[in-house]
Formats: structure tokens, C-alpha cells, sequence
């Protein structure tokens, strides 16, 4: 079976993805030693350096989603099963650094769909939940694990209808956020097709780094990031960094 990683990378007028991938593209080669797909657009291609053995996918994405009024190009995860040219597929935010193999470890499981349900704040080790924001369990787009099945190919066709439908969706789960999200549209995809039933996660939580702390050192095996005087340091475990000034570490 043909395993690989796909990412999805968009420059904003606000970060620079490009370099972010950068950095991720050399945490995947390290500890997960598989092939790489990125799908970018031209604009976003011409920024990129060089690294080394990456498949490209060039696309005109969408960029019509914008979150707190700044540009949040988002809209192109419901197409990962057209995208992907591998037989079982990790999809990663690019901002999610591989610090550890885990990953690898999950992309041997039987299970043909995988997503997180659970994140914690690392600055204060609590978790992030949403439970007053809508009326479903959140997931986690930032991982996706999956093959080419026919009940994937569904939950995607799902997440297509949900994108496409997606103010109907929030009346429906009255969901608070308006602006579209992969977690949600994931969530509600997972629950129409099982029928409301559990379905298969990975059972850990995603250790994420909060969009307002600073990141003061990217290291080998992890980083040291800031927060109103508190520092922390994450070693040794796989870190999703919401704030963006990693693209200058």
C-alpha cells in the first residue's frame, strides 16, 4: 500500500505559509520518512525554497473564507481524497510539527478514517473545548488519517455537502461560529454517515501552542514558547503552534 503525507499550504497577505511548510517538510522527512504531496498555488510556489524530494499539486484555491476579518484560506480540506495520490494518507496543517514518530505508528492501524476529538492549551494544560459553540463534539481537522474506501469517499462527498451548505449546518447544530471550519464540517460529516454513532479518533490529545503566545526558540526536538511571563518548554512530542510567529523563528 502507498503511504504518504499531504499538505496544503496558501500564503495570506498576513503569514507567510511557505516558510512554515518549510520547517514541517523537514520534521515529516526526519521522523516520518514518507513521500510528500503539497498543494499550493502559483503565487505561493514562487516563495518556496527548495525541498529536495516534495511532490507539488498547483491549484487555484479558494479564497473566499476569512476569519476576525483577515484572509483564511481553508476551503480546499473536503478535496484531500481527489488531491491525495497515495492509497492511505496523513493530512497535517503545516503549522503541526512532527517532533515524534506517532504518526507513522497510526498510519498501520486497520482503522480507514482517523481524527483527534481531543486538544489541550499547553500553556495551562487544559483542554480546548466547544461544548457552548455547538450541538456536536468537535473534531480536529489539523490530523486526518485515511484510505481510499468507499464509506471515506462518503465522508468527504459529506463534508463537500456540508462546505457547500454550511449556514444551513450551523442552524441545523446551531453553531455559533459562522465563518466555515473543517472541524465542524468533519464533525457533522462523521455524524451523518455513522449514524450518529461513535466513530474511530485518536485517542490523544493534540498539544497546541495559543494563537497569542510567542514561540522564543524553535529547537530539534521541540521549541520554548512565551506567555505573559510564563515559559514553557515542549520537548519530544508532536506541537500544533496556532501562533504564526514561527514563520520568523
Amino acid at each position: 500500500m502507498k503511504k504518504g503525507v499531504l499538505l496544503y499550504c496558501f500564503n495570506t497577505s498576513q503569514v507567510a505559509y511557505s516558510r512554515i511548510t518549510e520547517r514541517c517538510v523537514a520534521l515529516i522527512k526526519k521522523h516520518l520518512r514518507l513521500p510528500i504531496t503539497v498543494v499550493t498555488n502559483f503565487e505561493t510556489f514562487k516563495f518556496m525554497k527548495p525541498m529536495g524530494m516534495v511532490n507539488y499539486k498547483l491549484i487555484e484555491n479558494d479564497i473566499k473564507n476569512n476569519r476576525a476579518g483577515k484572509p483564511w484560506y481553508n476551503l480546499e480540506r473536503h478535496l484531500a481524497y481527489q488531491h491525495s495520490p497515495y492509497d492511505r494518507t496523513l493530512v497535517i496543517d503545516v503549522d503541526y510539527f512532527c517532533y515524534t514518530d506517532k504518526l507513522l505508528r497510526l498510519m498501520d492501524t486497520e482503522n480507514d478514517f482517523l481524527v483527534h476529538k481531543d486538544a489541550h492549551d499547553v500553556m495551562f494544560n487544559t483542554n480546548m473545548r466547544f461544548e457552548r459553540e455547538a450541538m456536536l463534539d468537535i473534531v480536529w481537522a489539523t490530523v486526518l488519517i485515511f484510505s481510499k474506501t468507499p464509506r471515506v469517499k462518503a465522508i468527504f462527498d459529506t463534508v463537500k455537502l456540508v462546505k457547500d451548505n454550511y449556514y444551513h449546518f450551523c442552524q441545523l447544530y446551531r453553531i455559533s461560529y459562522k465563518n466555515f471550519r473543517n472541524d465542524y464540517a468533519f464533525a457533522i460529516a462523521l455524524e451523518q454517515i455513522g449514524g450518529h454513532r461513535d466513530y474511530d479518533i485518536i485517542k490523544d490529545s493534540i498539544a497546541t501552542v495559543p494563537a497569542d503566545a510567542k514561540c522564543r526558540v524553535l529547537k530539534e526536538n521541540g521549541a520554548v514558547v512565551e506567555w505573559n511571563g510564563k515559559v514553557v518548554s515542549l520537548e519530544d512530542q508532536d506541537i500544533h503552534f496556532l501562533n504564526k510567529d514561527i514563520m520568523y523563528v
